[in-house]
């Protein structure tokens, strides 16, 4: 049987040799050309200037040498030491830069954002942040982070290929008040993860796409086994929490946290949509990035939505919510207590590493309600305002991005590529799942899928969430009454971080 490293090496070439093919089609002569340039021979020719060359798919025209150039970069704890070893890959192409790694360990999302402008508060220096979407709405609206725009465009003829291998939706929440904050290495839809032991002993298939929620509410209290008032079994299981909660099935139930709209601040976004995603029908109503500007918490399809969680919870067909966090639903995943739950792309290498084989689990679309809809975040790295070295901070940007750093870096699948071409059946012959094409083709099949709810407001739109689905999970208030206080608490915190879009 062959090595991990070895199945990783052919990811590699097999990502590498795709890509060559697509770009004989692609009328990019440009690129092409920049790809073909010799560095050594480029760097000597620029000593003199003081200037440094970069090569690879997503190289830079230059960057100021001289002294040295140091980066602080924060991510996730668990991130670190992945990191550290990729390292030399950058340190090779610009000498002169001296990375810092710093890890932030946190519960979720919510708790890293509070870490961070904390941090911020207290002018810890950070160049650059890894964010998912949750946070890049707060941390523009604030002024924390600067925009890509400028160096977006300077490279464009570069980044043509990066974007021919990304779904605009990615790249559409990563934008914010017409400008571009983030070139994403990865994202996650909320699908349906499945216990394939589970299913097998109950007779079940494997959904098909089209399945609805009838059909789900069926399989879970089929998979469901009680010692009287115990459940011993679950069907079904989720987390308190604003991603991959019940938040699905407001998205499949046609509808959303917040109102949507589009910001008429358009000036780069307008180019950017014409030069990366010409003729792409599914960007036809992209304008300058998502807005979410009205809480709708108490809206009949949310109300109905949480009446769905409650009773399967008063079923036992899903654990309460107080039950834990994240760990403790993969525990009982892990451990043939729960059938399904709702995951992204990460949970194929979580489960793997919780000795879970490829064949122990699978994915399947979210079942259809009123809609398909999907809910998915995507996540990477933002330039601080406060950087004092932006255009190597936006080169580490770039090369985080190329097949260079992601190929090692997504070994093992601790999350979903950004890159559609590095989706394949080897990249999942190691982990799982079976039905790996599902990830991507969430995107595909369902052009309405879109981001988490995200406003400036959501680390405090958070908190009320969770607050108040706990509430009505426990039984303290009954869905009806816990929405209207949810609705009631974020228009208050709506009004003061509103004002943060300016079109």
């Amino acid at each position: 049987m062959w090595s991990y490293h070895k199945k990783i090496i052919l990811i590699f070439n097999y990502s590498l040799r795709r890509r060559k093919e697509e770009m004989k089609n692609k009328n990019h002569a440009n690129e092409k050309q920049s790809i073909k340039l010799n560095r050594r021979t480029f760097i000597k020719s620029t000593v003199a200037t003081g200037a440094v060359v970069s090569s690879g798919v997503l190289g830079a025209p230059y960057i100021n040498a001289g002294a040295k150039q140091k980066l602080v970069i924060q991510t996730r704890t668990g991130r670190i030491t992945k990191l550290e070893q990729m390292r030399n890959s950058f340190i090779q192409k610009f000498p002169d830069a001296d990375i810092e790694f710093i890890g932030l360990a946190g519960v979720d999302h919510e708790d890293t954002i509070s870490k961070t402008l904390a941090q911020i508060a207290a002018g810890k220096q950070i160049d650059l942040q890894r964010v998912a979407t949750e946070g890049i709405q707060l941390y523009a609206g604030a002024g924390y982070v600067s925009p890509l725009d400028k160096w977006v465009k300077r490279d464009a003829h570069l980044l043509h290929e990066y974007f021919d291998d990304v779904a605009p939706s990615i790249p559409h929440s990563m934008l914010y008040d017409g400008s571009l904050y983030q070139i994403s290495t990865e994202w996650n839809a909320a699908n349906i993860f499945i216990n394939t032991k589970l299913f097998a002993e109950n007779d079940i298939e494997y959904p098909g796409a089209d399945w609805t929620k009838d059909d789900f509410y069926n399989i879970a209290k089929k998979i469901t086994k009680k010692s009287g008032s115990k459940t011993d079994v679950f069907g079904y299981g989720w987390t308190n929490r604003l991603w991959g909660s019940w938040m699905p099935w407001i998205f499949n139930n046609d509808s959303n946290l917040y109102s949507e709209a589009e910001s008429k601040n358009s000036n780069f976004s307008d180019w950017f949509w014409k030069t990366f995603y010409k003729g792409n029908s599914s960007v036809a109503n992209f304008k300058g990035g998502p807005k979410w500007e009205t809480p709708q918490a108490n809206n009949d399809r949310i109300e109905e939505a949480l009446e769905f969680m409650r009773q399967l919870v008063v079923e036992g067909i899903s654990p309460a919510t107080a039950l834990g966090d994240g760990a403790t639903l993969t525990g009982f995943f892990t451990t043939n207590k729960m059938g399904m739950t709702p995951a992204g792309g990460f949970w194929a290498g979580g489960l793997h590493a919780q000795g879970m084989n490829p064949d122990d689990f699978d994915v399947c679309f979210f079942p259809k309600w009123k809609s398909q809809r999907h809910q998915f975040g995507a996540g990477g790295y933002l330039m601080m305002d406060s950087c004092k070295y932006k255009d190597l901070a936006w080169e580490f940007i770039k090369h985080s991005s190329s097949y260079e750093w992601q190929i090692p870096f997504m070994a093992g699948n601790i999350s979903s590529p950004a890159r559609r071409s590095m989706h394949n059946a080897l990249r999942y012959s190691y982990t799982g799942p079976k039905h790996w094409n599902v990830f991507y083709e969430t995107l595909d099949k369902f052009p309405d899928t879109g981001a988490i709810p995200a406003p400036p407001c959501s680390n405090p739109m958070t908190r009320t969430f969770t607050k108040h689905t706990g509430l009505a999970m426990s039984g303290d208030l009954t869905p009806k009454v816990a929405l209207n206080k949810m609705q009631r608490d974020l228009e208050r915190i709506t009004r003061k971080y509103q004002p943060m879009y300016k079109s």
